[in-house]
């Protein structure tokens, strides 16, 4: 019974520290799981586009170290570089400058 008792308020702890974790909605973020504000959807699209474009600036490195020149466009990057171009979650689209990419909704 007391085994029972300390799983219980152990089980009620993690649920009050993970649903505070996620609190902190304020009336300027989407709160209906939108993408694009600062709520936990909108948090993990722009990290997602931020490792996208890492992966196509890195991508562009190896292109400049191979080829002695930067691609024109990140298209130059596939199939050698990259398998395919990354699509960004929000639905942006990257540009490449050099090495630097950047996306028309998270920016660089």
């Amino acid at each position: 019974m007391k085994r029972l008792f300390v799983l219980s308020l152990l089980l009620i702890l993690l649920v009050v520290v993970f649903v505070g974790c996620g609190g902190g909605a304020d009336a300027t973020s989407p709160s209906d799981g939108e993408s694009g504000g600062g709520g936990p959807v909108g948090q993990a699209e722009a990290a997602t586009c931020a490792a996208n474009r890492k992966t196509i600036a890195a991508a562009a490195q190896q292109y400049y170290g191979m080829e002695g020149t930067y691609p024109t466009s990140i298209q130059q990057l596939v199939p050698g570089y990259l398998q395919s171009v990354p699509a960004c979650p929000s639905g942006g689209t990257y540009t490449l400058q050099g090495s630097t990419v950047t996306c028309s909704v998270h920016g660089q």
